[in-house]
């Protein structure tokens, strides 16, 4: 399998890092990101953080479904994608 990338820079770059959603937004997200912490791991440091997935279409498909939705409510955020053989990887920073 090729690994896959992808690169997404924030809609208001330098903006406030707040979620801009409201609770009704949040409970109709198809991937909250207590779904990808069920499959994956999640590591913090400093303004960024990553979540590692197992590799495979549906934790590809997975990732960047989250990053479509959190994008829309925390503009201020960086994503960036990555796929590899052994896992995929979906970091986000301010």
């Amino acid at each position: 399998m090729p690994d896959r990338r992808r690169h997404n820079e924030p809609t208001d770059p330098g903006g406030e890092p707040v979620c801009l959603l409201t609770p009704e937004g949040a409970l109709s997200r198809r991937v909250p990101i207590d779904r990808l912490l069920t499959r994956g791991t999640l590591s913090v440091q400093g303004s960024r953080y990553e979540i590692t997935l197992p590799a495979g279409e549906e934790s590809w498909a997975l990732a960047n479904q989250f990053a479509d939705e959190e994008a829309t409510c925390c503009a201020s955020l960086t994503f960036d994608l990555e796929e590899s053989d052994a896992a995929v990887v979906l970091r986000a920073s301010f």
